[in-house]
């Protein structure tokens, strides 16, 4: 029943957990291959992240762990398919391999250079979430509060060379001053990975109800994140609160804005009915049931990121 909603997933940090490659094998992650085809998962973006507090070789590491990364593709390359542009996407899904889209968390990596961007872009990254929870050389934070600002003009340089590029640009986890700046300086559709609606879950990392406008303004996708914290503000969720961020931003700013950012392997705790990708056609099914027309669970399953990778990558 659920073959033709197969899923576009925005974000998950199952790279930074993985010491053991073969571990993609078990379900002790969040992330599994066995999860990701159970799931229907025909894209998964793996997000590389750098805990800033741990390190200040933020480049060395960041490609460390994409090697990491390129290790995974190559040992499960009958699995796998890396997504570096919208043509890959579709001999993925017709080989029905997996899709993989790198992706980096947090700007720190370029190390306040511009060249490291295309560092980056020849490594294969395609997407830069622009920070994390502190703010840096790029962008003011959303979680940090006492260091609260926009883009620096080195992160509007950043978010030039992106559109130029064709990479997508993440405002996940930017300040409200830096998501306003990147709306104006962008010419392209901007991407939350893994953000969640404030008006349901006042948390800082969501989004106000003028952002998520923006974003849809702008024929961007908000990828609706799974950590509790973010879906409720007691802390305890399950897949009827993720439904009721998608109920939000859907009438508020219609569901071509909607997507999945699960944020597996990046959050500790789990909603109550979730399990790992595997969980993606419960989700489903509970859309279903809401009697949502099959063609918007298709836009929120995968067709909204398609176009967006469609219009932005080269």
């Amino acid at each position: 029943m659920y073959n033709r909603f197969f899923v576009i997933d925005g974000h998950c940090d199952t790279i930074s957990k993985l010491d053991d490659i073969s571990a993609m094998e078990c379900s002790d992650n969040h992330v599994s291959i066995s999860g990701l085809y159970e799931g229907r998962v025909g894209i998964q973006f793996f997000a590389i992240w750098m805990d800033p507090s741990s390190t200040d070789n933020y480049l060395h590491r960041g490609m460390e762990l994409i090697d990491r990364y390129q290790r995974m593709m190559n040992k499960y390359s009958a699995y796998f398919h890396p997504i570096l542009r919208l043509a890959d996407a579709k001999d993925t899904l017709e080989a029905g391999k997996v899709g993989a889209l790198l992706a980096v968390e947090g700007g720190d990596v370029l190390e306040g250079k511009l060249s490291n961007l295309e560092v980056l872009y020849s490594a294969g990254v395609r997407l830069l979430t622009l920070t994390w929870n502190r703010s840096n050389q790029v962008s003011g934070a959303a979680m940090d509060a006492h260091n609260r600002y926009g883009l620096t003009s080195f992160g509007k340089e950043v978010v030039k060379a992106m559109d130029h590029m064709g990479m997508m640009i993440d405002v996940s986890h930017a300040s409200a001053e830096a998501f306003w700046d990147v709306m104006e300086v962008s010419e392209q559709p901007v991407v939350a990975s893994h953000s969640n609606a404030k008006a349901i879950c006042a948390h800082p990392r969501n989004l106000d109800d003028e952002q998520i406008k923006a974003i849809a303004l702008k024929g961007g996708v908000i990828g609706i994140n799974f950590y509790p914290h973010f879906l409720s503000e007691t802390g305890e969720a399950g897949i009827v609160h993720i439904i009721k961020h998608i109920e939000h931003i859907a009438g508020l700013a219609g569901v071509d804005c909607i997507a999945f950012g699960s944020d597996f392997d990046g959050i500790e705790i789990l909603p109550k009915g979730i399990e790992g990708p595997q969980s993606f056609p419960d989700i489903i099914e509970e859309l279903l049931r809401l009697n949502y027309a099959e063609e918007d669970v298709k836009r929120i399953c995968h067709n909204n990121f398609l176009r967006v990778m469609e219009k932005i990558l080269k």
